[in-house]
């Protein structure tokens, strides 16, 4: 590869680590981590709940990993936060839902476990919605300058 020039950085990966410090990184781990633990303890049976599951964790994985890149990916104005909201919106209420028929389901300990590890991440989740719409969406649509203040 060619040395950097005068107006270039030196980029080590295309990923930036230091998001992961950050409190939306911390919040996108932490759901990562919560989504892989609650589809790896509906994998044994195999319920329904399983694929809706799995679909927000990789939503989760693909927010995280858009996240990390140096260079993410620029949605139109107001397009990513919204995204965001409906990502965390949307996981509130499947998890919600799973953590329901887990328990409704079966009374052993795997089914206890997956309703309690489905509960925290909803209510993570919810709380990931909370602090999205507080800080990208709810600023945008007071400045947003295309509303009319009639």
């Amino acid at each position: 590869m060619f040395p950097p020039t005068m107006g270039q950085q030196d980029l080590d990966g295309a990923f930036e680590l230091g998001v992961l410090r950050t409190p939306k990184g911390l919040l996108l781990g932490a759901e990562l981590m919560l989504c892989g633990a609650v589809v790896g303890l509906l994998a044994p049976p195999a319920p329904p709940t399983l694929a809706p599951a799995l679909l927000q964790a990789l939503a989760v994985a693909a927010a995280l990993g858009g996240r990390l890149l140096r260079s993410p990916p620029r949605l139109p104005h107001g397009y990513g936060s919204c995204l965001d909201l409906l990502r965390a919106v949307s996981g509130t209420i499947i998890f919600l839902v799973v953590a329901l028929v887990a328990l409704a389901a079966s009374r052993d300990a795997l089914a206890a476990t997956t309703f309690t590890f489905s509960l925290i991440l909803s209510f993570l989740f919810a709380f990931d919605a909370f602090v999205t719409y507080r800080a990208e969406v709810a600023p945008a649509v007071v400045q947003d300058p295309d509303v009319d203040s009639t």
